[in-house]
């Protein structure tokens, strides 16, 4: 189901496909779910990055 089905006054069938919106919509959500893997992907470099330096002084077996 469409999120904005229920409170979109000019919902209709298929009318997902051309509104302003719902692409505005799908923009602001794509920048959320890549702003959160940008942030996965700093810390488990830089966790990695800890765990390579505790494994080289010999703390992690």
């Amino acid at each position: 189901m469409i999120p904005c089905q229920q409170t979109c006054s000019n919902y209709c069938e298929g009318c997902h496909k051309n509104c302003a919106r719902w692409a505005e919509f799908q923009r602001q959500k794509c920048r959320e779910r890549q702003a959160k893997k940008d942030y996965l992907k700093y810390y488990n470099e830089l966790c990695g990055a800890v765990v390579r330096q505790l494994s080289a002084m010999g703390a992690v077996r």
